[in-house]
């Protein structure tokens, strides 16, 4: 992935200038620099920018649970992409600016990298809606907090932040209807979420 290639630039990057090597011949030009292939972005980036770093992030943000329902990644940092980041940043005491650099996407890879399987996070059958408690919900609750679509306190309530939790969810698919209500179809795609 894009963001991959430029988080690996990034590291390579330590802002020192290469070594100067002795040489028979004076040099009239400055060693080039080492770039890693594909890279051509430069931090930090924010609104107005586009290309497919800018849809890779978008994706990143989608994966960690922050929405863009009206373009999506759709390779543009647009007002609702900024919006996103800005929510990103201040949910992980980062400072909120609206642009990404590299301690913003260092963390962003580092939400989505802390995944873990599905058989960690057993999915309940059959449906549940606002109203219900019991283990069941708490099985639910724990599975979208680890998705990143936090539900408030894992109480066992189905109550009206995980309903915004599992809409929020569903707000992701097309397949599903964005009811807040947890069902075979929902269930389907948490599994999927849990096992990426």
């Amino acid at each position: 992935m894009f963001i991959d290639d430029v988080a690996e630039a990034l590291r390579n990057f330590d802002g020192a200038s290469p070594p100067s090597q002795p040489s028979a011949r004076p040099q009239t030009a400055p060693a080039p620099k080492r770039v890693t292939k594909g890279t051509s972005v430069k931090l930090p980036i924010g609104e107005g920018a586009s290309g497919p770093f800018v849809r890779d992030i978008q994706n990143q943000l989608i994966k960690a649970g922050y929405r863009l329902p009206r373009y999506g990644a759709d390779g543009v940092f647009g007002e609702e992409t900024e919006n996103a980041v800005m929510r990103f940043q201040r949910n992980y005491n980062l400072a909120v600016d609206g642009l990404v650099g590299s301690v913003t996407l260092s963390k962003l890879q580092q939400v989505n990298q802390q995944r873990v399987s599905a058989p960690d996070f057993p999915l309940p059958n059959g449906v549940l809606r606002r109203g219900d408690q019991g283990e069941s919900v708490r099985q639910l609750q724990r599975a979208l907090k680890q998705i990143n679509f936090n539900p408030g306190t894992v109480d066992g309530i189905y109550g009206p932040q995980t309903e915004d939790a599992v809409r929020r969810f569903q707000s992701m698919y097309a397949a599903l209807g964005d009811d807040g209500i947890y069902g075979p179809n929902t269930r389907k795609y948490i599994r999927m979420e849990l096992d990426d």
